[in-house]
């Protein structure tokens, strides 16, 4: 009942004319060879712009922009701090959908490690709490990488981009956390940053949380970030 329960968000329409100008008063934060992707606004909220590359894709259908509205709702109902969804849109050209919403306090652990490296050594601990909850309540982050996972004032843990995502009813099996942990390893140069003993800190207090038979902790003791 949950998964339908936000499984259909209804849209608006935003002209053009009105995208443009938003984006010339906002601040672009990303873009790539399509266009514009992440506005910050004058008022602090976040424009965040889908377009479909295909003409027959699913994506057409059912857009990442409602995934994106579909998994930040259900990830609130769960508990789990992620961002605040104002508006979902669809616009003039057919797929194009964008999403205005208000976003997560807090910074990246790619940031922290680049920029404020002490804060982010204290963490280790929260951060095996945050990825034990996350596993147990059925939560699959596609996209979970040092990028996407924000270190939250209170020094609990938050998502953001979260189109990319599946949410089971149960908790998730062995080979799913293997896949999750699996896309951590590939961010060495964090890891490495941090240091062995973040990676091990982090691994023990999952391992501790984590209902799982032996055999699973030690698949998962065998992976090393670098």
């Amino acid at each position: 009942m949950q998964f339908f329960k936000h499984f259909f968000h209804s849209s608006r329409l935003l002209l053009d004319r009105d995208l443009d100008a938003l984006c010339a008063k906002g601040k672009v934060l990303e873009k790539d060879p399509r266009g514009i992707k992440v506005v910050l606004l004058t008022d602090g909220n976040i424009l965040k712009i889908f377009r479909a590359r295909n003409l027959f894709s699913a994506t057409r259908v059912y857009s990442h922009a409602r995934r994106f509205c579909r998994n930040a709702a259900r990830l609130n109902d769960l508990g789990i701090p992620t961002v605040k969804i104002d508006t979902l849109f669809h616009l003039e050209k057919s797929g194009h959908t964008a999403v205005l919403y208000k976003p997560l306090e807090g910074e990246s652990i790619r940031s922290l490690v680049k920029q404020n490296q002490n804060r982010m050594q204290q963490t280790a601990k929260n951060f095996g709490v945050f990825l034990s909850t996350l596993h147990e309540k059925g939560i699959h982050f596609h996209s979970l990488h040092t990028g996407n996972i924000l270190l939250l004032p209170n020094n609990d843990f938050g998502l953001i981009d979260v189109s990319d995502m599946t949410i089971y009813p149960w908790a998730l099996n062995c080979s799913t956390r293997l896949r999750s942990f699996k896309r951590l390893c590939k961010y060495q140069e964090d890891f490495r940053t941090l240091g062995l003993g973040y990676w091990q800190d982090m691994l023990s207090t999952y391992l501790d949380l984590a209902h799982l038979k032996t055999s699973c902790k030690h698949r998962l003791l065998r992976l090393k970030p670098f």
